[in-house]
């Protein structure tokens, strides 16, 4: 049993790093030992789990499910770890975080700067993408993004954080003075929107003080896939556009963008934590995921007041 479980350690760095050279390289062994171990592997069951060319590395059907097996069993491995790690008081190692690049700029990349002071022997990597990753697949400790609709996925913990109100926004040299009184004159001008695939694009509207909704259609100019493209465009003048309160603030308060419509709130969304099982968790993973929260949670009233809220 020992000897099969080194044998599913050294598949699980071979599929992680994708290919035995690149495993190789980063784990420290030859080449030669990962190539004839996983083979005696699969010559122990008769199966096929790596179809090997000299230009190409590709992983079975069966291969790739065993991959994510023995994904789990590598956890669980780190978890009994854990339980003697834990003795020792100073959070240490490596965390794997993906965060939307526009969230990292302006909420999460101060707090990981002041943990990453906080803990010298912690490591950081981090992967910018608003795409929803595969925490296992993708080998990521912790995601951090915004969600508009419910967690659908029940293998994972997911925390909300905060609720978050977004707001219109333009900058001063799109609009030359004119000041936009009612939602019907928001097609005079153009609009930026996220997403690039869709077939109708509307602002969804509610009124702050007697919760009145209204859908407000409108044909975007510019389509961004990410976040940060609608931001930098509509900063360049492009367009108005939906962004989160939090995001634009300070913006708003310097005068770089106007804060359109103020009266009404457009979507609303959660900041959430995203990670797999909590029971024995790293040490470091656990104290930040308590660490972010925590400091999400405390934005400055005037933030929690336009809408990013304790849950």
């Amino acid at each position: 049993m020992i000897n099969s479980f080194d044998d599913f350690h050294y598949f699980y760095l071979v599929v992680k790093h994708g290919g035995f050279s690149a495993a190789s390289e980063a784990e420290h062994i030859s080449k030669s030992k990962l190539s004839r171990r996983i083979i005696e592997l699969e010559n122990k069951f008769n199966v096929s789990l790596i179809q090997r060319t000299t230009r190409h590395f590709k992983v079975t059907e069966l291969g790739q499910e065993f991959y994510e097996e023995c994904c789990k069993v590598i956890a669980q491995v780190e978890c009994a770890e854990n339980v003697l790690l834990k003795q020792k008081s100073e959070p240490q190692g490596l965390v794997k975080i993906s965060c939307p690049p526009l969230m990292m700029h302006f909420q999460i990349r101060k707090l990981l700067n002041e943990f990453l002071k906080a803990y010298p022997k912690v490591e950081i990597a981090l992967e910018l993408t608003s795409r929803r990753v595969d925490l296992m697949h993708d080998d990521i400790d912790i995601a951090i993004r915004t969600s508009f609709e419910p967690n659908e996925d029940s293998s994972l913990i997911v925390r909300d954080v905060i609720q978050t109100e977004h707001c219109l926004v333009a900058a001063p040299e799109l609009l030359q003075g004119q000041h936009i009184q009612h939602y019907s004159e928001l097609s005079h001008y153009p609009s930026v929107a996220l997403g690039i695939q869709k077939n109708q694009y509307f602002w969804h509207l509610c009124h702050v003080k007697d919760d009145k909704s209204v859908d407000v259609p409108y044909t975007p100019r510019v389509r961004s896939n990410d976040l940060a493209g609608v931001y930098y465009a509509v900063s360049d003048g492009l367009g108005i556009a939906d962004l989160p309160y939090l995001t634009v603030q300070a913006d708003i308060e310097k005068g770089k963008l106007i804060h359109i419509l103020p009266e009404w709130k457009s979507n609303r969304g959660t900041v959430q934590l995203v990670y797999a099982s909590r029971k024995g968790q790293r040490l470091v993973v656990e104290k930040l995921i308590d660490t972010l929260i925590e400091n999400l949670r405390r934005l400055p009233e005037s933030q929690h007041q336009h809408g990013y809220l304790s849950t």
